[in-house]
């Protein structure tokens, strides 16, 4: 559905895990989809090149643009590759949604060290350093908007072990309070 007026024309918005695994609708789908219809150019971002093909094809039907990029959002190099590929394409950065994410099941007992640090890295440090990347850019323009996907998992147990996942979104709750005290 097309907005009638509508609220992102002329912005820039990069967003990550913006694929799906299998059919349906993934949050970072969703949110590529209706900014799109919103009239923004949506930079989509996902490890999975082929995980955004419905993706992209669900914008280009409602109208809208994007260019697809995949990268790895945990590694600094690569962010800044898909930052300075979002500037050349679209001459800037307006909107970032920090989607990336995904549990692994088990408490400490259960969990790898590797597993554990996984899931800090999937979870929060691609937060930390997309944010690292891009908000230099929105500071020197004065303007910008984050969004970060977190979970309910952040702030109570949801009945499933999943103890990094958990503790990595309570992160993302945290970060981004303290971000927006210190940057709004």
């Amino acid at each position: 559905m097309k907005a009638a007026a509508p609220r992102l024309q002329g912005k820039v918005a990069i967003v990550t895990g913006a694929g799906c695994v299998g059919p349906g609708w993934g949050n970072g789908r969703a949110i590529a989809v209706r900014f799109a219809e919103e009239g923004a150019k949506v930079f989509a971002v996902d490890r999975d090149p082929a995980a955004m093909d419905e993706t992209l094809a669900l914008i280009r039907e409602a109208g809208g643009e994007a260019t697809p990029y995949a990268a790895d959002v945990t590694d600094s190099n690569a962010i800044a590759g898909l930052v300075a590929a979002c500037v050349d394409a679209y001459g800037g950065i307006d909107i970032l949604v920090n989607n990336v994410g995904g549990p692994a099941p088990g408490g400490p007992v259960a969990l790898s060290e590797q597993d554990w640090a996984r899931q800090l890295d999937i979870n929060l440090t691609s937060v930390f350093l997309m944010c690292k990347h891009v908000m230099p850019l929105m500071e020197k323009k004065g303007a910008g908007a984050i969004v970060n996907i977190a979970s309910t998992s952040g702030i109570r147990f949801t009945g499933a072990p999943a103890v990094g996942y958990a503790a990595a979104k309570a992160g993302v709750i945290q970060f981004g309070g303290g971000v927006g005290v210190e940057y709004a």
